[in-house]
């Protein structure tokens, strides 16, 4: 992608004076007054930057909400927030917080703010693409620029300006938390920009963006014939994914036998096994060419001799799958991989300016997500590995935790769904803090399975928690994957073309 130059656009204005006049601001610690507060905030806006709301949206707790926009060039429109607790109320700690999918909103912040840290996040610029249902291939350049790197950079910017002129100071420890896109967004952070974030926190991360999008050309064209008509009913499509769980009951440990995979994985053999078995339980899948269709879901996807695609993991229900009608034609992906893999993955190996920088980074893999197949994220984990010298080494700055029975949101998890449920959520920000700030790295991460209602212990890659009669957690090691998905234009660059840098 050839580097792009662009003017700036000269923004109008304080926006949203009046809403500015009639808020009533508290003076806090230092005994400001709201004059003097709002004009610091004021004088955080530039060229790039306006604010365009600002609110006291708890008056029991003072807590102020600041919306501001970002415009790096034409076209370029990036909806920011950011909510700050009244001085006397703030630990020093900020947040950032991934987006998901598409982007196109703002996400809630009250369980950053909740825990006394300020807190930023953004649509990723791309609210009027989202409205008006405009396929991503379709995005305007600018628009593109923002969604694959530079929104989730400016608003960490200038997410810290707000934070100063409001404290007059600047953070003490900056962290991100994203799943999906926001993983995207945090890997995007810790390879092209390490010093914006001090610990990241990503679930079922979409960092290997071209990969996803190579498994969803798989899963659109193995599941549809010519016309485009299903060739599988989603009663067969649950039957592949219970027979997967069925046929290792017998080899899985307490207390994952029989009701989710421990491990994700399967060599081609087991897969064969596993699709044996449902065709027992339901010989239509019998019928045609079904069961060649089925392997190839759930098996490597190669071209000219080169790794493409993992293909899903036993187990995960597919069905949400069939219905998708993203990366209908191969063309299309090749040409999106050629002209924009490298700007929209965040999936490079060296990530040694952020852990040289003291930086720390927590990454859960989901063993039945239907979305963000796991194993390109294992595969990018091992390539981290062998780049900073091996396993051991890796783990002194990041860890992976691949968790059974964990789907993507909407999907159909045996455990949960949505990046391992609010526990997870909530023990991985104390553990990133822990580990950045006081040096206790973590060995788990603590999952709900809800069917069950109770939570179990995920281990730090490649690792697995099992359970004996007594109910006691003890800890396995079990093998590692070996590299597979070709670099082709997987590997990001470290300074994207067209960067900017107010």
């Amino acid at each position: 992608m050839k580097a792009a130059t662009f003017g700036f656009s000269v923004l109008i204005g304080w926006l949203g004076l009046a809403a500015l006049a009639a808020c009533t601001i508290r003076p806090e610690a230092k005994n400001d007054s709201a004059q003097a507060w709002q004009t610091r905030i004021k004088a955080v806006e530039d060229r790039l930057c306006s604010v365009t709301n600002l609110v006291v949206i708890d008056a029991k707790t003072g807590l102020v909400r600041v919306d501001f926009v970002l415009r790096a060039e034409p076209e370029s429109v990036v909806r920011c927030r950011a909510e700050l607790p009244s001085p006397e109320k703030w630990n020093g700690r900020l947040w950032g917080v991934g987006n998901s999918s598409l982007g196109g909103f703002i996400p809630k912040l009250h369980a950053y703010t909740a825990t006394r840290a300020a807190a930023i996040t953004t649509d990723i610029g791309t609210w009027a693409m989202v409205v008006g249902k405009r396929d991503l291939d379709t995005w305007p350049l600018a628009v593109r620029r923002d969604y694959s790197w530079r929104a989730t950079h400016l608003m960490t910017i200038y997410g810290k300006r707000m934070v100063e002129a409001y404290y007059g100071k600047a953070p003490s420890k900056s962290y991100f938390h994203g799943g999906s896109c926001g993983g995207r967004q945090a890997f995007s952070e810790a390879i092209r920009y390490p010093a914006d974030y001090d610990g990241i926190v990503t679930h079922l991360p979409a960092n290997n963006y071209m990969a996803n999008r190579f498994n969803a050309w798989l899963a659109w064209h193995y599941t549809r014939d010519k016309n485009e008509n299903l060739v599988f009913t989603t009663n067969e499509m649950q039957t592949v994914a219970d027979a997967a769980v069925e046929y290792r009951a017998a080899s899985d440990p307490k207390p994952y036998a029989g009701h989710f995979l421990a491990d994700g994985r399967a060599t081609p053999e087991e897969v064969e096994a596993m699709l044996a078995l449902a065709a027992k339980k339901m010989p239509s899948l019998l019928d045609g060419d079904k069961m060649a269709r089925l392997k190839a879901l759930y098996t490597p996807f190669c071209v000219d001799g080169k790794c493409l695609a993992t293909g899903f993991a036993p187990g995960t229900y597919l069905g949400q799958r069939m219905k998708r009608s993203a990366a209908k034609s191969w063309q299309s992906v090749m040409e999106f991989a050629e002209c924009d893999g490298d700007w929209y993955n965040a999936n490079a190996a060296d990530l040694t300016p952020f852990f040289a920088r003291g930086g720390k980074m927590m990454i859960l893999a989901g063993w039945e997500d239907q979305t963000i197949s796991p194993l390109p994220i294992v595969d990018h984990y091992e390539r981290i590995c062998a780049f900073e010298g091996g396993l051991e080494k890796t783990m002194e700055h990041c860890r992976l935790f691949c968790a059974p029975g964990v789907a993507h949101g909407g999907g159909k998890g045996r455990a949960t769904q949505g990046g391992a449920g609010k526990v997870c959520a909530a023990y991985g920000h104390r553990a990133i803090v822990e580990w950045v700030e006081n040096g206790v790295a973590p060995d788990r991460i603590m999952v709900e399975d809800k069917p069950r209602g109770t939570t179990f212990p995920v281990a730090t890659y490649p690792g697995l928690f099992v359970q004996n009669g007594k109910g006691e957690w003890t800890r396995t090691e079990r093998p590692r994957s070996k590299p597979t998905l070709a670099e082709i234009t997987f590997a990001c660059d470290r300074t994207p073309p067209g960067a900017v840098e107010p």
